[in-house]
């Protein structure tokens, strides 16, 4: 017996106690109380029990709260009897987050009232009672499941799983530690040299029984991580990577691509419309010139939409709908074919969330632009993507619409245990929208909803999984 394992014990002969007590009433550190146990329990000396709680703990916006007070307690304090809404916000110091959380919550508790007076906005304050979630913040770090409750709520608490030992002394661990003798566990140098070994006896180890804190080894973000093996795929195929801006000209994410600037894709519940800086400039004037006459008259033999383009709709500012802004935006560089390009980059689109739908997710957009391309030739590239790249148990192909491609095609993934989804589109480049750019062979080009094809790689049911930041999840 070590000289930790008779400390162990010495503190168990008064009365059972839990794994961190044992550490802090004998002086030995936690990971160095957990091999004691193991030993001793390996020996009869000790019987151990272990257990796993659940513990509430606050997020460090809940911590944030708990010190200064809610946003919504804050603005209502501020707040005499009524106040204009800005001077309110002011007063209470809120950031321009907190004043829309203030605003929610302050309305949801009934503690004010909003009115609009010509150009100004009114609070008018009411009772203030003790909202449940500051009744929760009292009680931290002492949280119960019903307080807590609330408080995950609105993420300003976090579960944490505690798993914890609990031991006592054996009628034989007693008796041991009465005539326990001494026991190395550590063959040093100098025995070694002054021979002292020979007569020395040494603890003996178990290794199968250890007790030891759990070990996590960082490793790259699993969906991080599958884009760099798609990118690294399509790159092996031929495919060179290009990229875009976020936040895009109309222009670009729909104009240049012969959408009509009166397409229900362009209202806004389809697209998210940046209010400041409202517009920006389209540089290439002669670009410009021709996708309005593709518009208005238009090319290759088309009549156009036969409507006024207005070019001030084209400037506005939207964050990107589409990757296909990329391939626009490649293609107006005066290419020379054949050209292989791709984009895998984040885009942004209005939708009701639920497991395969989110309002911001990754495309896999690409061009293949070569004078022998065919739309059979698209059919095989979709295919091999969606099975031999992405892993889809099968595919099909549905004929679609989109303003910028003809014939055009959606393709659809099985996802094992989902069944069928919609993983993107894809079509050959309207002579129309290629003219304006000046490309004189076909262009095929595809875009995918790569988080979906992720979650079958992945085996992941909800696409929110993929972003998470659950680190139980992620190991």
């Amino acid at each position: 017996m070590n000289d930790n394992e008779r400390a162990v014990l010495k503190v168990l002969a008064r009365k059972p106690l839990e794994g961190r007590e044992i550490g802090k009433a004998s002086g030995v550190s936690y990971s160095a109380v957990m091999s004691a146990l193991a030993a001793l329990e390996a020996e009869g000396f000790v019987k151990t029990r272990r257990e796993e709680k659940t513990r509430f703990v606050l997020t460090p916006e809940g911590e944030a709260y708990a010190r200064k007070g809610t946003p919504e307690r804050r603005l209502a304090d501020a707040v005499p009897k009524d106040a204009v809404l800005d001077d309110a916000v002011a007063k209470a110091g809120l950031t321009e987050a907190e004043k829309g959380i203030a605003l929610q919550w302050a309305k949801r508790n009934g503690w004010i009232d909003i009115s609009k007076r010509g150009d100004r906005t009114t609070i008018i304050k009411k009772a203030c009672a003790e909202s449940s979630v500051e009744k929760a913040l009292k009680k931290a770090p002492a949280l119960g499941a019903t307080e807590a409750r609330e408080l995950l709520a609105r993420g300003l608490a976090s579960e944490k799983a505690e798993k914890t030992v609990f031991a006592e002394i054996t009628l034989a661990g007693e008796k041991a530690l009465l005539g326990a003798g001494r026991e190395e566990s550590r063959l040093t140098p100098q025995m070694l040299k002054d021979g002292s070994w020979e007569r020395t006896k040494f603890k003996e180890y178990d290794v199968r029984t250890m007790f030891s804190e759990g070990t996590f080894i960082g490793t790259k973000q699993p969906y991080r991580e599958f884009l760099n093996q798609i990118k690294l795929k399509l790159v092996g195929m031929g495919f060179k990577e290009d990229h875009g801006p976020l936040v895009e000209l109309e222009f670009w994410n729909m104009d240049a691509l012969f959408m009509a600037q009166d397409h229900p894709a362009r209202e806004i519940h389809d697209v998210f419309v940046v209010e400041d800086p409202a517009r920006g400039e389209i540089l290439d004037k002669t670009l410009l010139k021709k996708v309005q006459q593709a518009h208005e008259k238009g090319l290759a033999g088309s009549k156009g939409w036969r409507y006024k383009w207005d070019p001030e709709v084209a400037a506005r500012l939207v964050m990107r709908s589409q990757t296909t802004s990329v391939s626009a935006r490649h293609l107006a560089r005066k290419i020379t074919p054949p050209v292989r390009m791709f984009c895998i980059g984040r885009v942004f689109r209005p939708d009701k969330i639920d497991w395969k739908h989110f309002i911001e997710f990754n495309q896999c957009e690409g061009i293949v632009a070569d004078g022998n391309m065919t739309f059979r030739e698209l059919l095989g590239y979709l295919r091999d993507f969606a099975v031999e790249v992405f892993g889809a148990e099968d595919v099909r192909f549905v004929p679609g619409y989109f303003p910028f491609t003809e014939p055009s095609v959606e393709l659809y993934a099985k996802i094992p245990g989902r069944g069928w989804v919609e993983v993107g589109g894809a079509g050959m480049f309207r002579p129309e929208m290629l003219e304006a750019f000046g490309i004189d062979v076909p262009v095929l080009a595809w875009g995918l909803g790569i988080d979906r094809l992720a979650m079958i790689k992945l085996e992941a049911k909800d696409i929110r999984d993929l972003f998470t930041h659950d680190l139980e999840k992620l190991r």
